[in-house]
């Protein structure tokens, strides 16, 4: 059985994150010193999520939109449930194709410390999207 049986699911609890962060003044003062668009695309279930961060806001998208990103990073939902709960180590993934990321890597590695900082929340959010 998938984490995530739905797109909705997967949105609430990824997408809801990604808001969450907009709270977290860690998270927050990641997300305020990037400028990129990344776009996360998830298989089982088929969904994506595009977060564009620009002029210290950001904003989320759920669904195909006509932006372009400056990444993809695309994973199952059960990878992304994982990745986000700290749970998978980034490179082996990458290598075992889990997670498949494209575009510049000087712009992949921009989102290292964003990430580490939405690790620290993800755990205790999802909780509160499965209660």
């Amino acid at each position: 059985m998938s984490v995530f049986e739905t797109p909705d699911q997967l949105y609430g609890c990824v997408g809801g994150l990604l808001n969450k962060m907009g709270a977290d003044p860690i998270a927050l003062a990641e997300l305020q010193s990037l400028k990129l668009k990344v776009k996360f695309i998830f298989h089982d279930p088929e969904s994506s999520i595009f977060l564009a961060v620009e002029d210290g806001t950001h904003s989320i998208y759920y669904g195909e939109t006509c932006q372009k990103p400056d990444i993809e990073l695309a994973m199952s939902g059960d990878v992304a449930h994982y990745f986000w709960m700290g749970e998978i180590n980034v490179m082996q993934a990458i290598t075992k194709q889990q997670i498949v990321a494209s575009g510049p890597l000087g712009k992949i590695m921009k989102l290292v410390p964003l990430i580490k900082a939405a690790i620290k929340l993800y755990p205790q959010h999802y909780e509160q999207c499965i209660s």
